[in-house]
């Protein structure tokens, strides 16, 4: 083990690494239940901030990869926060989450008959993953073109002890990244192009212009708020048709 730390104040976490992708996770963790209780943890006080930033990006990125109107689908969305502003922006995103209840983005939920989605954004999931390839293979079945993540990738070769993405309160994260694990996922689950942020990925199942990215990331905020003058937002379309679905009785 390179560590030990007490999570939930009261469970013993014993961290290893992966001599070949360099993945570091705990033990299986059989805190989990105790520890998504509430599906968002009261420490995560960056969840408004953090999604904001990352709609910036995500639009900005569809909008130059010209995507049109195709589905987006947000895996593990939380409240329905990121489907929400991506839809305000225009884009038709949709929401799926296993653990937490879609709040903002009700009526837009994820449908198979939708059909493949263009790009899944998966924002703050990987460290979440109890079998990262099992689960990041789930997601790939779905057969988008792109995955968009946001994990914290951990400085140096491997994390330490104090390092607070480890976020013993809440007991959630398990699981935590190298570039080159990322690679590895990535190459595993038929996404062999990778590109990788200190916080924010893509994955590609095959080779793009890459400066959509880079723009995406470096100028998304200035960039969106072009993009939402651009596109027309879906804000009022989305209030409407969930009036006929009340009136039809559909909720």
């Amino acid at each position: 083990a390179l560590f030990e730390r007490v999570v939930l104040g009261r469970h013993l976490a014993r961290y290893r690494q992966c001599t070949v992708c360099r993945l570091t996770q705990t033990q299986a963790p059989d805190w989990l239940d105790e520890a998504y209780a509430s599906a968002i943890h009261s420490t995560d006080t960056g969840l408004l901030s953090r999604n904001v930033r990352a709609c910036a990006i995500v639009a900005t990125f569809l909008y130059l990869s010209r995507v049109g109107d195709r589905p987006v689908l947000d895996d593990a969305g939380g409240y329905g926060t990121l489907t929400r502003l991506l839809r305000d922006s225009g884009f038709h995103a949709y929401w799926r989450d296993r653990q937490a209840t879609n709040l903002f983005a009700r009526g837009f939920e994820w449908r198979d008959d939708l059909g493949p989605p263009v790009a899944v954004t998966a924002l703050e999931v990987l460290e979440h993953f109890v079998h990262p390839r099992d689960e990041f293979s789930r997601i790939g079945e779905l057969g988008a073109e792109y995955i968009i993540t946001s994990t914290e990738i951990h400085p140096g070769e491997r994390p330490s002890p104090d390092w607070p993405y480890l976020s013993p309160a809440s007991g959630q994260h398990v699981a935590f990244y190298r570039p080159e694990t990322l690679r590895h996922l990535g190459a595993a689950c038929g996404y062999p192009v990778v590109l990788v942020g200190p916080y924010f990925q893509i994955f590609s199942r095959r080779p793009f212009p890459s400066w959509r990215w880079r723009a995406a990331v470096r100028w998304g905020e200035p960039l969106h708020l072009l993009i939402r003058r651009l596109r027309p937002s879906l804000t009022v379309q989305d209030s409407e048709a969930q009036r006929r679905r009340l009136e039809a009785g559909e909720e």
